[in-house]
């Protein structure tokens, strides 16, 4: 790219921050994006934002998309994090949909974006079909969500669903436990079974509603006085043995 960039108006740059907001973001159905490895992430995904910010120096990663050039301050209006990379983008956000699938995790009450987005990073590498949320999860088009998944969010099928659905869906329901139930090492699922792997918070837990519902129950084998994972590692753990099993 050659000659000057583009600059942002105040009220451009206004609008944009205002995207920093849950209700906003929803509203105008867009979201900032930072990070390098997260937006490289999304072009190697082939998903292309509507337009580039880059401060004096840094190069824009798209050709073909609108780019303009900002201050680091004003850079640092739209992102999240303190110290933005140089480079953001403006995506659509992610949109829920729902698929049929083999291996799926419903993940009830996850509230921390950096484990949500986690969790999302691992099914994309280790083939989990979908995610199902609890209406009480944390928004899936978080700035920190879609951070921390490197942009798997707009990869993996995800939707919410309430616990009363589960039902309807015609899969073996395994609960995760740190007390009871099989252990993963001796834990298979046959080719053509239609699994759906339920994980809660480690604070919280899993609802008492769901552990009603479960068929079966799962345990991750740990050393002697250690009482549970955090739920992005135990997801990464199962999903791993799933996709190598």
């Amino acid at each position: 790219m050659t000659g000057e960039m583009p600059k942002l108006s105040k009220n451009n740059l206004k609008e944009l921050a205002r995207l920093k907001s849950k209700k906003r973001r929803l509203e105008e159905g867009k979201v900032v994006v930072e990070g390098l490895r997260a937006l490289a992430q999304l072009k190697e995904y082939g998903v292309k934002p509507l337009e580039q910010y880059v401060t004096s120096g840094a190069k824009p990663l798209w050709e073909g998309i609108p780019v303009f050039e900002l201050q680091e301050r004003e850079l640092a209006q739209l992102c999240a994090s303190e110290q933005p990379q140089g480079l953001a983008a403006l995506y659509p956000l992610p949109v829920a949909r729902r698929v049929d699938f083999r291996r799926a995790f419903y993940l009830d009450g996850i509230s921390d974006p950096g484990n949500l987005g986690t969790i999302f990073r691992v099914a994309a590498s280790f083939g989990v079909d979908a995610l199902l949320l609890s209406p009480d999860c944390v928004e899936v088009s978080s700035p920190k969500v879609i951070r921390a998944s490197l942009g798997s969010v707009f990869r993996v099928p995800f939707c919410t669903m309430e616990e009363k659905e589960l039902a309807g869906l015609g899969a073996r329901l395994v609960l995760t436990s740190a007390q009871q139930g099989s252990s993963l090492r001796d834990f298979s699922a046959p080719a053509g079974e239609k699994l759906l792997v339920i994980l809660g918070s480690e604070a919280r837990g899993i609802s008492a509603s769901l552990t009603a519902q479960a068929d079966s129950f799962l345990r991750i084998e740990m050393c002697a006085g250690m009482e549970s994972l955090n739920v992005a590692v135990a997801a990464g753990i199962i999903a791993w043995h799933l996709y190598t099993g």
